[in-house]
């Protein structure tokens, strides 16, 4: 049994919707999970209701934003976080516009640029889901316009790409005080993607910062032990994740594959419990 806490569906660029997650998680040894799609909280009620439909599987509401540094993105992950409050709905509303504005943005300077692409393609990739640059990767590399969903990010979409928009920017520090403002737990995502970590994390941890993702997709041992110093070094929490899209999308690891065992799941429900008393 396992747990994996870092999962996305089609509510934001996920291929899988929130109930066909919940149930591939359970077959695949998941007990306790999170679903936490970009800047949307939309699909938790749906895979809140499906995880009811196993008697021994948890589902933590969860949610991912991206932030900004002059070093580059930093993604902050939210759990527990209050998906009824109608201030963080309207938050995550106005990301979500700044997302479809860049995403445009960036399907214009490709048709520029000579790629065959167009803003229709885009919508229907993205079906009901937030607009996001893994949909217009997909579809260059269907297309076989660039040799995979990678090559996309590397030559075109990433940060120095031709086509790269920058989007509205909000600071790690103001993520993680949003996340515990509405009654959230927050945790750095993929920490070997933060340049200078040593240098940014103190910041982080006095802004609210309680954990860390140690234990995330295919990091080496090495990494990990780097990681779990840091987290013992800052009083954090080792969580982990498959940061899983669905099959061939983004993500290295598989479902359930981080190797983030069950009492990582359970560490951080002790430390939800704790931190309501």
């Amino acid at each position: 049994m396992k747990s994996d806490l870092h999962l996305h569906s089609t509510v934001s660029d996920g291929l899988l919707t929130p109930t066909e997650l919940v149930d591939k998680a359970f077959e695949a040894g998941i007990r306790i999970m999170s679903l936490t799609d970009h800047d949307s909280t939309d699909g938790l009620a749906e895979a809140i209701t499906t995880a009811g439909k196993y008697n021994d599987l948890i589902l933590i509401p969860g949610v991912e934003l991206s932030t900004d540094t002059k070093n580059g993105e930093i993604h902050i992950l939210g759990y527990f976080i209050d998906m009824e409050s109608e201030d963080l709905q309207k938050t995550l509303e106005s990301f979500r516009e700044d997302r479809l504005y860049r995403a445009k943005s960036m399907v214009n300077k490709l048709i520029r640029l000579g790629y065959k692409i167009t803003w229709e393609e885009v919508l229907k990739v993205a079906g009901s889901g937030s607009v996001g640059r893994p949909h217009i990767a997909e579809i260059l590399a269907e297309t076989g316009q660039v040799a995979s969903i990678k090559a996309a990010f590397d030559e075109l979409l990433g940060r120095n790409g031709p086509a790269y928009t920058e989007r509205r920017k909000m600071d790690p520090e103001t993520a993680i005080e949003l996340i515990v403002q509405h009654s959230g737990i927050p945790v750095l995502a993929h920490p070997r993607e933060v340049n200078n970590l040593d240098e940014i994390l103190p910041s982080l941890v006095s802004s609210g910062l309680k954990g860390m993702e140690t234990y995330y997709g295919h990091y080496s041992t090495e990494e990990r032990t780097r990681f779990q110093q840091l987290c013992d070094n800052h009083t954090l929490l080792a969580t982990g994740g498959s940061d899983y899209h669905g099959p061939d999308r983004a993500a290295e690891c598989d479902l359930g594959d981080s190797k983030t065992n069950l009492q990582v799941g359970k560490l951080l429900l002790k430390m939800h419990d704790e931190l309501k008393i």
